[in-house]
């Protein structure tokens, strides 16, 4: 479920959520060099991310996810060599790395077997990373589509890969209807019948959201720990406000 966290079996599909996976997957099946997943925070970004993992892994390739936040060039290619199963001995320079790499993207060329790397948090790397996403680009052409990138990034003007996506790929806050959706099906999912949660409550829910799944899945979870505590308690609108103040909910901007 797009804001919960791995493990859970609960899934909700919006339509724009139902879309973006389709385009990620059409990249990493037809060969394409590069797709870049753009997104506010809390939208479902990594969760959609993890979807593409699995559904590759399904269909037969290497999927590497890494979450590129705080990395730089170098930590990045060390995540990229033990991702692709590559043995580093010790310090191993730049150079080396991207020959290893190069290498062993076309040996598993040559076995026609395709590789995905996916990237989480791109716009949080502690360096540009695009050399490296035109690297693999680079290597998708020399290998006629053996490796593919998928990432994701909050948006960011300054980033340059941005124009290097073969499609463009959104994902943009729920709307109203999809936010009681959302709420209501995961409160179902943590055993709150429908006939426990007024109308007026979804209104206050939705309110509070603010259109992002991370945020909605957060306030389910503190209505299901109030429910286990007040067995009989009805959630109402009053009952949402008190939670998100309580829990400064109400002063948060969307994340």
């Amino acid at each position: 479920m797009f804001g919960q966290t791995p493990g859970a079996t609960w899934n909700f599909e919006s339509p724009a959520h139902t879309e973006a996976l389709s385009r990620l997957l059409y990249v990493a099946e037809q060969g394409e060099p590069f797709v870049l997943l753009v997104g506010d925070r809390g939208t479902g970004k990594t969760t959609l991310l993890r979807q593409v993992q699995s559904e590759c892994s399904r269909f037969g390739h290497s999927a590497v996810l890494i979450n590129v936040a705080a990395l730089d060039d170098a930590s990045f290619l060390w995540h990229l060599c033990g991702g692709l199963s590559i043995a580093l001995r010790g310090e191993q320079s730049r150079t080396e790395m991207l020959a290893a790499i190069r290498d062993e993207i076309a040996g598993r060329a040559l076995c026609q077997h395709e590789t995905v790397v996916i990237l989480d948090d791109l716009h949080r790397a502690a360096e540009d990373l695009s050399p490296l996403i035109q690297f693999l680009s680079a290597l998708n052409g020399q290998t006629e589509g053996a490796v593919s990138v998928v990432a994701a990034a909050e948006p960011a003007p300054a980033m340059t890969c941005t124009t290097q996506s073969a499609l463009r790929v959104e994902l943009n806050p729920l709307s109203d209807a999809e936010s009681k959706q959302f709420a209501s099906g995961l409160l179902q999912s943590k055993q709150i019948p429908s006939t426990r949660i007024t109308s007026e409550a979804l209104d206050s829910i939705a309110d509070f959201g603010q259109g992002s799944p991370a945020r909605l899945a957060r306030l389910c979870e503190m209505l299901k720990v109030a429910v286990s505590t007040t067995p009989d308690l009805r959630i109402t609108a009053d009952v949402v406000e008190v939670l998100t103040e309580e829990t400064l909910m109400s002063t948060e901007t969307a994340w």
